[in-house]
């Protein structure tokens, strides 16, 4: 239940760091980035398709439980970043770069998230080099430390 509510909490930080940017979706709407957790939604028509740009999918990838008891439990997570932009100029993936930069500034200035969190200071990140125009996609990998639940004894 821990990665659960960490996801949670991340997208509304993640909603919160790009709530200033609004960028184009195919239906040639501006809107705010999409945050979706643990995967896309099910589009069952291509408007639903199309609404789903601009995005950012938040996917734990891996976790670890050491054991220890005081060591917190890690999650590897990645951003999947995925944008629309049809301008003739081509520079949607200017729009990828400027989220990465923003999600990656925010932790890297402040590894703490909602007090209980904590961001490795190694972060990776990818813009798509396959040219889809006039879809733009990237990814960011990060490393959080997060509670875990431990071994209750009362004799230890």
């Amino acid at each position: 239940m821990v990665p659960v509510i960490f996801v949670e909490e991340l997208a509304s930080e993640l909603e919160n760091i790009l709530s200033h940017m609004q960028l184009p979706n195919p239906l040639g709407e501006r809107k705010n980035i999409n945050i979706f957790q643990l995967g896309l939604p099910v589009e069952k028509t291509e408007e639903e398709s199309e609404r789903k740009f601009p995005y950012v999918l938040i996917v734990p990838q891996e976790g670890n439980i050491t054991g220890g008891r005081s060591e917190p439990q890690t999650v590897y997570i990645y951003l999947l970043i995925g944008v629309y932009d049809d301008n003739t100029d081509n520079q949607g993936k200017k729009h990828v770069l400027n989220i990465i930069s923003d999600i990656s500034g925010r932790f890297l200035k402040d590894p703490v998230l909602d007090g209980k969190y904590y961001a490795d200071e190694e972060i990776k990140w990818v813009v798509d080099t396959e040219e889809e125009y006039p879809y733009h996609y990237g990814a960011v990998w990060m490393t959080f430390n997060i509670p875990t639940f431990r071994r209750e004894n009362r004799y230890a």
